[in-house]
């Protein structure tokens, strides 16, 4: 079955489970009303025979109407679990179309000045980060991000991968903890505050005296409350004993009352992060990073002690209940709440980042594993750690259309090997660097790769593309071009294993100036045994390989000129280009060209 027929699938199925769902709450909305009217009736109809069996049909009939709600919210809950289920498989099958729209586009992780994101569009509004990303965290974002701008350890990547592989077939637990992420989707402005609480000072657990005192003070309070009632005491003692609670009460109302708005409002926030880590710890895994990860929250604990602390906060938001003022005003139960709350910070509070990092790693893998899902021709590259080794079959770029994209086979093998690649304008020369360049993004970070087969040397990706000026920092392009190759330069002399690619060198000056950089340029990389791709105008740079055999080839794109007319295939053919397509494209814009 194809990706696009197995979303369609499931957007149906989903759309007539919703349907169901949607029948069921009309049934149960008419159910509940006919209830109440029951009890009313018999209530009335009872009450002149005897108002004790009036009284019990009533309560009988209360307690159906309690069982009917509660079936009556799951329900609603289940509605609309099948409304996100669907909403994300039609927005499957919109990515399938090249409409990534509905993600993220990762544009706050947008920075010129690293290495090679900025280059390869990895974040952006047309970006690899929009067409991948299914997280719906802050923290689930954050882990994808820097995965893919820091290329991991060897042993980290073949970890990835394995789970990925095993990720992409659970379709069902991807999609559950993505429904999850979208059914809450604006808990997580509450993020900032629920860290900021985490780590915030107590205030009350450290007051034994006072605790003390609020443990055997209500105690007090009621005997004296009761001994007022029986006669057996003055009512006075009474009064004073509740003056006293109120006195406690009004002198630390303004820190019960900031202590709990640092908690309130955090429930479904915390509802939310029991889902997802319930999910997870549901499921039985295989892969050895799968099985750490839940292992890891299992073993601490975590969706118990994440649920305790939801129910204690709801406890907390009772005080709110104008019904339950008396007794929390009788029994300090907020000081009681916070104290507990304080305790449970310093037991399991220094947990929590841990559990957040755990499932904001099973994000960033769901994330991969459905790009593998919805791309099964693609496939995991073999990652090697000896320098230089680049070796890709029918390697294409993940953002074409299947249908429009055309793959390259390439392979560039040893230190100081440079691949010079020469061709017209709109021959293809940019667009291929990026495929390699964004494929070994996605390889360096555990995820698959737009390619039949790849194997690549585990090193530090550089890019040199887009150089634009800086008016902030009254940078030239030219300077600007300067500072991104001294940058190059220096993490080279740094002995870092790295792989380049530069896209017309030195374009801000000269034709004979940037000639002779970028010729001097390619021979000190070669000479320092750096391995990368230049792609360029320039045919001269093509005199390197008769130069430099041993570390320089020469590869190019091709343009099929027929009077006016020009087509390309896109395809990488061995040698210099000898087909040049500048002046017929400014005759087509209108320059009479000679």
């Amino acid at each position: 079955m194809s990706s696009i027929h197995f979303y369609q699938n499931r957007v149906q199925r989903f759309a007539d489970e919703e349907k169901t769902c949607e029948r069921q709450n009309n049934r149960y909305t008419w159910l509940r009303l006919l209830i109440m009217l029951a009890a009313i009736v018999l209530g009335i109809a009872l009450y002149p025979l005897s108002a004790g069996l009036s009284a019990a049909a009533v309560l009988v009939l209360l307690l159906v109407f309690a069982v009917c709600l509660k079936k009556h919210l799951a329900n609603i809950e289940r509605q609309q679990q099948k409304e996100c289920m669907k909403i994300i498989n039609q927005q499957e099958l919109n990515c399938l179309e090249g409409d990534f729209s509905a993600y993220a586009s990762g544009n706050q992780y947008e920075n010129a000045r690293h290495y090679y994101t900025s280059d390869l569009d990895i974040f952006g509004a047309h970006s690899l980060f929009r067409y991948l990303n299914r997280t719906t965290s802050p923290s689930g974002s954050d882990m994808l991000a820097g995965w893919l701008g820091n290329p991991a350890a060897t042993s980290e990547i073949e970890a990835r991968q394995q789970a990925v592989k095993e990720l992409a077939g659970m379709v069902d637990l991807r999609q559950k903890l993505q429904a999850i992420g979208l059914k809450h989707k604006d808990v997580s402005k509450e993020l900032p505050g629920f860290i900021e609480w985490l780590r915030s000072d107590a205030k009350l657990s450290g007051k034994r005296r006072l605790l003390r005192t609020l443990q055997i003070l209500p105690w007090i309070t009621l005997a004296a409350i009761i001994a007022a009632i029986a006669g057996w005491a003055p009512s006075v003692f009474a009064w004073l004993l509740v003056a006293v609670h109120f006195v406690l009460y009004g002198s630390a109302g303004k820190m019960i009352n900031f202590l709990h708005q640092q908690v309130s409002r955090k429930v479904e926030f915390i509802s939310t992060y029991s889902e997802l880590i319930g999910s997870v710890t549901g499921n039985i895994f295989t892969s050895p990073y799968l099985v750490s990860l839940r292992n890891c929250l299992i073993e601490s604990g975590a969706l118990q002690q994440i649920q305790t602390l939801r129910n204690r906060i709801r406890k907390l938001d009772y005080r709110l209940n104008m019904i339950y003022i008396p007794v929390n005003i009788l029994f300090f139960f907020d000081y009681r709440h916070l104290v507990w709350l304080e305790h449970w910070r310093a037991s399991s509070g220094q947990k929590v980042p841990e559990w957040f990092d755990t499932m904001a790693r099973v994000e960033a893998l769901s994330s991969f594993a459905n790009m593998l899902h919805n791309n099964p021709e693609w496939t995991m590259p073999e990652i090697r750690d000896e320098y230089f080794t680049l070796d890709a079959k029918n390697v294409g770029h993940p953002l074409i259309p299947g249908k429009e994209r055309i793959c390259n086979d390439f392979s560039l093998v040893g230190a100081g090997q440079i691949a010079i690649v020469t061709g017209s304008n709109m021959s293809g020369k940019s667009t291929f660097e990026r495929s390699i360049g964004v494929n070994m993004a996605l390889a360096l970070a555990g995820a698959p790769v737009c390619a039949s087969a790849l194997a690549v040397t585990n090193c530090q990706l550089y890019t040199y593309m887009r150089i634009a000026d800086n008016l902030e920092e009254h940078t030239s392009s030219f300077y600007a071009e300067l500072k991104r190759l001294k940058q190059l330069i220096d993490i080279t002399k740094d002995g870092q294993k790295v792989f380049f690619l530069l896209d017309e060198v030195l374009r801000g000056t000269n034709s004979r100036d940037r000639q002779i950089g970028s010729m001097a340029l390619a021979r000190q990389l070669a000479g320092q045994q750096v391995s990368g791709i230049i792609a360029t105008h320039d045919l001269a740079l093509g005199e390197l390989e008769k130069e430099l055999p041993h570390h320089v080839r020469n590869s190019h794109f091709d343009v099929q000129i027929n009077g006016e007319d020009m087509s390309f295939d896109y395809r990488l053919h061995r040698g210099i280009c000898t087909s040049l397509n500048a002046s017929l494209l400014m005759k087509k814009i209108g320059i009479e060209v000679n």
